[in-house]
């Protein structure tokens, strides 16, 4: 399947908030049972758990439903900031987030991100390599190795046939926003393959980057040090 260039929904000016928030409930609720939230734990946590404090970045945060899980899942101290590039999704990311969690809040762009080099232990983006074109996405790949002392981490879907027929039923009958039935399938057609996806991260100057294939067409991106 080629991969096509087109514009999602939740990606153009003047979506309204409460589609949004019913858009980011079909998002949860498919990283909950879909694989969404489990590969990025353990990668994450495979990695903080010989270090004491860990500082994770989450970049293309969404509604922070990966950094939650992460917050959940851990019991080193493990503190993250969650960073978007739309202020009314971020807005969402802090109205579903315990004042108690250790999350803050950052509103910036993923490809210039205002950070200094290795000031995280492992700078992570989720669902989201597939909303940039391949020149922006190089640019958001080596702004997650700078900033990144352990491992940068992208985790997203495979583009495959099988993968596009996989979220247009899930499109038709499991969510419930209009957003989530025309973006899903439409996020398969943009993604990248694993081998698309190694090579931009070696054209953003990534060490060793490799990458496994994950349940429910997904991949995960990492880089060897």
């Amino acid at each position: 399947m080629r991969r096509i260039v087109a514009l999602e929904l939740m990606d153009r000016p003047g979506v309204d908030v409460g589609e949004f928030r019913a858009n980011f409930d079909d998002i949860e609720f498919a990283n909950r049972y879909f694989g969404g939230s489990r590969p990025v734990t353990r990668e994450v946590l495979s990695h903080a758990a010989s270090r004491g404090d860990f500082g994770v970045l989450d970049v293309g945060c969404g509604s922070a439903d990966i950094a939650r899980a992460l917050v959940r899942a851990t019991t080193t101290s493990l503190t993250v900031v969650a960073l978007d590039s739309n202020a009314d999704i971020l807005a969402i990311a802090r109205e579903r987030t315990p004042a108690t969690a250790p999350i803050s809040f950052v509103h910036a762009e993923g490809g210039a991100l205002p950070f200094e080099d290795a000031s995280f232990d492992l700078a992570m983006c989720n669902l989201a390599l597939h909303h940039f074109e391949p020149q922006d996405a190089v640019a958001m790949l080596r702004e997650l190795r700078r900033v990144s002392r352990v491992t940068p981490l992208v985790c997203d879907l495979v583009r495959s046939r099988i993968a596009f027929i996989g979220a247009w039923l899930f499109a038709r009958i499991l969510a419930k926003n209009r957003l989530t039935r025309h973006d899903g399938p439409l996020s398969v057609r943009r993604a990248y393959t694993p081998s698309e996806a190694l090579a931009l991260a070696r054209d953003a100057g990534w060490r060793a980057p490799r990458v496994t294939r994950e349940p429910f067409f997904r991949m995960v991106l990492t880089d060897g040090i």
